[in-house]
């Protein structure tokens, strides 16, 4: 380990960063070795207090880099406890995995070796070897928000020894549903989302509908040179899962066209924005992964591909069809939630290199375990969830069942959408606190 040790206020930060085996099932295997970063934040006269292993959501998510530790869920968390942000293999300051790191791998077919140990099972494992050197491989605690409580999930299936205490936010991963039914489950869920949206700023369905009727007949141009697409365009409803969405896509949507040499065109500040908003060029690991997060995750939903289940199911539920008419008021026509598509591949620049690779990965079926039910029915460890009703990215329904399994307190609540930490963590926090003890 190698460790860069400094100063934020009263705060001490110490910088960490590993070499670990790309598979630790294979620890002296042909892949070798990557680098994984951890920053340890330590509060004034807190050097003995117990120590918590912070997994961030995606997948494909760097850490937060505070400014001011004080603030936040971060400052209630470091009340109680020393705290390790863990940057996941594959992003931020461990070895970034993008398309030109992953091309410098070797070919297609040894790209997929190593994307396939981008998971949460190598992820946990990687946090082990950090327990092992910061915490002498006493337990610690685990917070987890969003994929980063899919990656807790794991932890206890594999290591459920090395944990006294988890802290969730954003819901927990469905154990008993494949790829299709959650994302049936997630559609439905962005669907009455889109409902009270549109009940909410009823001008924004017809200036939706009339942009994307738009896209489909004038060619427009984000900055980063590619044609943009209705298609693509409705991805910006990922917003609608985050508290303060509706006046965020609002405030978007407000006043979109211009006129251009005396034809009706979008402006150059929407362009810009909504470039800003799909762009995966600071998070491609984000597209490359995201489904793989749900294939095989058990042993009983072992073998089957997920062959782009997001791209397949939208036709299912109303108002997603890809080529509906934006124009036909008698059909429903809905923004797009957490959802990744395969044209996305053709469309953004920086997922274009990795069409490839994405494509091997929707057809893989040979993935291990993430999740161990008959591991996590036995588990013993204190601990709590806050679950979102209303949230479109980790439906309550699956996370409840899980936090029954696992034996976690449940925190339900309405008030939060699935951003919930960046609302109120501290309020959030501390209440998981009070569940847990």
């Amino acid at each position: 380990m190698r460790t860069e040790t400094w100063k934020i206020d009263s705060y001490t930060i110490h910088d960490h960063t590993m070499d670990l085996p790309w598979d630790h099932n294979q620890p002296n295997g042909p892949l070798g070795t990557l680098e994984v970063f951890g920053r340890q934040i330590v509060p004034e006269g807190g050097e003995n207090k117990p120590m918590l292993v912070f997994f961030q959501g995606g997948p494909g998510g760097a850490v937060p880099q505070p400014l001011d530790p004080s603030g936040g869920w971060l400052g209630r968390l470091l009340k109680e406890y020393r705290v390790l942000l863990l940057e996941q293999r594959g992003v931020g300051r461990s070895t970034r995995m993008d398309a030109r790191s992953l091309a410098a791998l070797g070919d297609e077919q040894t790209q997929l070796q190593y994307a396939k140990l981008l998971r949460a099972d190598q992820i946990v494992a990687d946090a082990e070897a950090f327990r092992a050197e910061l915490n002498n491989g006493k337990p610690w605690a685990a917070f987890g928000q969003s994929y980063g409580g899919f990656c807790i999930t794991a932890y206890l299936s594999h290591y459920p020894q090395a944990l006294n205490r988890v802290l969730y936010t954003g819901g927990t991963p469905a154990l008993d549903r494949d790829a299709d039914d959650l994302y049936r489950l997630t559609y439905s869920k962005v669907a009455m989302r889109s409902q009270q949206y549109y009940r909410d700023f009823p001008q924004d369905e017809a200036t939706i509908r009339e942009v994307c009727a738009h896209l489909n007949e004038v060619e427009e141009f984000l900055p980063t040179g590619e044609r943009l697409t209705s298609r693509r365009l409705r991805m910006l409803g990922v917003n609608l899962g985050r508290d303060r969405g509706f006046t965020f896509l609002h405030y978007h949507f407000a006043d979109p066209f211009t006129t251009i040499g005396g034809q009706r065109r979008l402006r150059g500040e929407f362009l810009s924005a909504v470039g800003a908003q799909l762009s995966y060029e600071g998070s491609p690991l984000y597209g490359l992964m995201h489904e793989t997060i749900y294939a095989g995750a058990t042993p009983e939903l072992q073998g089957q591909p997920t062959s782009w289940s997001a791209h397949r199911m939208r036709a299912e539920v109303p108002g997603f069809a890809e080529d509906a008419n934006p124009l036909d008021r008698s059909e429903p026509f809905y923004l797009t939630g957490e959802h990744i598509y395969p044209w996305q591949f053709e469309e953004d620049p920086a997922l274009r290199p990795l069409k490839g690779l994405a494509n091997a990965l929707a057809e893989e079926t040979d993935w291990p375990p993430l999740y161990l039910p008959e591991v996590l029915k036995d588990v013993d460890i204190p601990g709590a969830a806050a679950i979102y009703y209303e949230d479109i990215f980790v439906p309550v329904e699956p996370s409840l069942v899980t936090a029954e399994m696992i034996g976690l307190r449940p925190y339900i609540t309405n008030e939060y959408q699935h951003s919930g930490i960046g609302t109120n963590g501290p309020g959030i926090l501390s209440h998981l606190l009070d569940l847990s003890r």
